[in-house]
């Protein structure tokens, strides 16, 4: 009979068991999910996470914060005034008194400040333009970075499955074992390759993380291609550019500086309320009280100020800023016109990659298998073909990725965040 457990051990045993036990319920880690993205969406999340912008935006609640406190009237000043003389005799005067602007300051300020918002505003629309150029560009460089590991991955393939197919030629005995060596050789150059651009699709990555505000390691499913659209885009004019509104509302804010700097010349009005009581020695009837009460009026001396050198400031500044938009209404026009001029050159070169090298090379690549396999071409000949094809396909990328490089540069020029070529 096979004896029972010694009892020092079974709370060990029965230990160990419920580690086990308990073990096998725990949670597994979860894989990090994959964040889908488009062009479009990749702008959007980027303009929603991206910390940098995040903090820009409290510049609007800074501006609206000094616009609560402009254009009002300044408080009311309390006025007291007491004098005692001989025999209880004396003077108290208490008042209020308002300060009131003669022109229309206090409306400047306050339309001054409405447009400190507006700009505000317009200064993180200007960063969200330009952190959606980036982020385009971004995700151009991310996806053109893993089409080329996947033709790299796949020529790897191609050449080990030929190779495989010289060394069953090898062991037939109608192919040199030099053919195999090279077959091999190509193969593993290949692979190497592949393996090179891991890298800098990781690179590409993390760069576009950063634009969308993520961590370095996050992953991402590219659900657009770098495929050239049937036509190129129509031409159009510029659109709602940040910082084309920005510099017409500069202009505006020039014209309210001067307008303000006038207005100011003229120093403010004091108009006030006040009662007194007063009480004097009038013989022989005695100490005699009296009550009085009225109206007070403060005139500043003089009435009028010479601002001139500070309104020839501000009408200087608003010429300045007149003079700036126009010149950037200018280069806005020339910049719309010469990315439109690349981005269709760029367009007619990829698609005569495509429609025309890219097709040509891969029927090359089939004849020359196929002669070789009848004995009319040495190996060579076949890679030759291959490396050809090899240098056409990435060719044929880097013209797409030259395509939507420019089509982004565009659509920056237009003012659009928007990708739908």
């Amino acid at each position: 009979m096979r004896p029972f457990p010694s009892t020092s051990r079974l709370p060990c045993a029965i230990a160990i068991f419920c580690l086990v036990l308990g073990t096998s319920f725990l949670p597994l880690r979860a894989e990090p999910s994959k964040v889908p993205l488009t062009a479009d969406s990749a702008v959007a999340l980027a303009i929603k996470g991206n910390k940098e912008l995040a903090a820009a935006r409290f510049l609007v609640q800074e501006a609206a914060g000094r616009a609560r406190g402009a254009g009002i009237l300044p408080n009311p000043e309390l006025e007291a005034e007491v004098a005692a003389g001989q025999d209880f005799e004396g003077r108290v005067v208490a008042g209020i008194m308002q300060r009131f602007p003669l022109t229309g300051r206090l409306r400047l300020e306050r339309k001054l400040s409405d447009l400190d918002v507006q700009m505000a505003g317009l200064e993180v629309r200007e960063k969200e333009w330009q952190l959606a150029l980036s982020v385009r560009k971004a995700f151009c460089d991310l996806a053109a970075a893993r089409e080329a590991l996947a033709i790299s991955s796949r020529q790897a393939q191609l050449a080990e499955a030929f190779a495989k197919t010289v060394a069953e030629g090898v062991d037939g005995g109608f192919r040199s074992k030099l053919d195999l060596q090279e077959a091999n050789l190509s193969s593993s150059n290949l692979q190497a390759k592949a393996e090179s651009l891991r890298g800098l699709e990781m690179e590409s990555s993390a760069r576009l993380s950063e634009w969308l505000g993520l961590s370095a390691d996050a992953s991402f499913t590219l659900n657009q291609k770098l495929s050239l659209p049937k036509s190129a885009p129509a031409s159009r004019p510029a659109g709602n550019r940040a910082d084309l509104k920005l510099a017409e509302m500069a202009v505006r804010s020039g014209e309210t500086h001067v307008s303000l700097s006038k207005a100011t010349s003229w120093d403010d009005v004091g108009v006030g309320v006040f009662v007194e009581g007063e009480r004097f020695q009038d013989n022989p009837t005695g100490i005699e009280p009296e009550a009085l009460a009225g109206l007070k009026l403060s005139i500043p001396l003089p009435l009028w100020q010479s601002g001139s050198g500070k309104v020839s400031e501000k009408e200087a500044a608003r010429k300045r800023m007149g003079a700036r938009l126009e010149s950037l209404r200018f280069a806005v026009q020339n910049q719309v016109l010469l990315t439109y001029r690349v981005m269709s050159l760029r367009f007619q070169a990829a698609s005569e990659f495509g429609a025309k090298v890219l097709p040509r090379a891969n029927e090359h690549i089939r004849e020359c298998e196929a002669a070789y396999g009848r004995g009319e071409v040495d190996l060579q000949a076949v890679f030759r073909a291959r490396d050809r094809l090899a240098d056409i396909e990435l060719s044929d990328l880097e013209a797409r990725k030259a395509y939507f490089l420019a089509y982004s540069e565009w659509l920056g020029a237009l003012g659009e965040s928007k990708t739908n070529p």
